[in-house]
């Protein structure tokens, strides 16, 4: 088992199966302004943030609502480093006029107690809160600012027989 650190926090996991198909890695015109990738793990939802003002120390402090949310974009943004270093030209660019299409699938490990005719996913977490983990965890690394995406194509669905949970992830260059 090969362990990798997530970029930020030190902390090691196991990576994420590579399959050659879940990474752009030619530089063609057709395969250039996209860059696809896999995250293995059960997906984390953005948490609520609260701030507080603490009179004794004199400051505000935020708090999140999920406490795993911050490791779940550190394993996307470190994915995503690495599916864009397997590249021969890097997808990240600093344009600030660039827009982006971002494709995502979540995929959760589907309950035992669950009946086998129930196949959608329409339980917690809320998607929109899924995908806001998504693009914290991109930003910076493959896009320069979230504000930039303007598309957005998102699932979520319980893993078949031969799937493992993850997120499925798609960034695309739009062309002006």
């Amino acid at each position: 088992m090969e362990l990798h650190a997530s970029f930020d926090s030190g902390l090691e996991y196991e990576a994420s199966p590579i399959d050659e198909m879940d990474y752009a890695i030619e530089a063609s015109p057709e395969t250039a302004d996209k860059i696809i990738f896999f995250v293995a793990g059960e997906p984390v939802p953005q948490g609520s943030t609260k701030g507080f003002y603490i009179e004794k120390i004199n400051r505000v402090v935020i708090t999140h609502g999920n406490a795993n949310t911050t490791r779940w974009r550190e394993r996307i943004a470190t994915e995503a480093q690495r599916a864009d270093a397997s590249r021969k030209a890097r997808f990240f660019d600093l344009d600030r006029e660039a827009a982006y299409e971002v494709r995502v699938n979540f995929l959760f490990t589907r309950p035992k107690s669950m009946p086998k005719k129930r196949t959608l996913h329409t339980k917690r977490p809320d998607l929109d809160k899924l995908v806001r983990a998504v693009l914290d965890g991109i930003t910076d690394v493959l896009i320069p600012d979230d504000s930039q995406v303007m598309s957005i194509a998102a699932r979520k669905h319980y893993c078949l027989a031969d799937e493992q949970p993850g997120l499925h992830i798609g960034v695309y260059r739009i062309e002006k």
